[in-house]
C-alpha cells in the first residue's frame, strides 16, 4: 500500500496508452486489522482452502515465481513442508 510521500502515485498514462499496457492492482488492508484476521483463521472461522493451488515443500519454493510468467490458475502456494 502506497503510504507516506508515495500515498500520491503518478503515472505516465501515455505510454501506459501508447504501449497497450495493462495495469493490475489490489486494495489492501490496513495493518492494524491484521491481528483480527489471522485470529479468525486461527480459531478456524475462515476456511482458506479455496485459496491454496499448490502446495510445495520449501526446497522448491525457489521456482514459484516463474508461475509470474505465465498464466496460472488462481490460488496461492503455501509451503507445507519445512523439512531439509
Amino acid at each position: 500500500m502506497p503510504a507516506g510521500k508515495h500515498v500520491t502515485m503518478t503515472l505516465p498514462m501515455d505510454a501506459v496508452y501508447s504501449g497497450q499496457l495493462a495495469l493490475f492492482g489490489t486494495r489492501g488492508m490496513a495493518a492494524w486489522r491484521y491481528p483480527s484476521l489471522l485470529n479468525l483463521i486461527e480459531a478456524g472461522r475462515v476456511d482458506l482452502t479455496p485459496l491454496t493451488a499448490r502446495r510445495v515443500a520449501l526446497c522448491d519454493a525457489s521456482a514459484e515465481p516463474a508461475a509470474f510468467d505465465r498464466p496460472a490458475p488462481p490460488g496461492v502456494a503455501v509451503i507445507t513442508d519445512f523439512g531439509r
